[in-house]
């Protein structure tokens, strides 16, 4: 969600995203939750990959496999140009996720 927030940010709000709109609301709740959690917590469930948000109809999985593929690219490049950000395990969790979506 992030990432789609910063797409339509940059695009002035005026690009559409089905996943955006539709899960907007789960996001901003999720969010609050994990708001009151300690530092290390809310890591741990927001970029281990530890938030599903549900209820996917075939549009919306043809955006989230971009954006997946788009954060696998991301780390990709990453890992190459040796950044300090840069995070094998990041990688693979996309990379996990992505595989556990093909098939749906």
């Amino acid at each position: 969600m992030g990432t789609l927030d910063e797409h339509l940010e940059e695009a002035g709000f005026e690009g559409e995203s089905a996943i955006y709109d539709s899960w907007y609301q789960q996001w901003r709740d999720v969010e609050a939750k994990v708001e009151k959690l300690s530092m290390m917590d809310r890591a741990d469930m927001l970029f281990d990959g530890k938030v599903t948000i549900n209820d996917i109809s075939a549009e919306h999985l043809i955006e989230v496999r971009a954006s997946i593929n788009e954060q696998i690219s991301i780390h990709k490049k990453m890992i190459k140009e040796n950044d300090v950000d840069a995070d094998p395990d990041d990688l693979e969790i996309w990379e996990n996720r992505l595989a556990s979506i093909k098939d749906l």
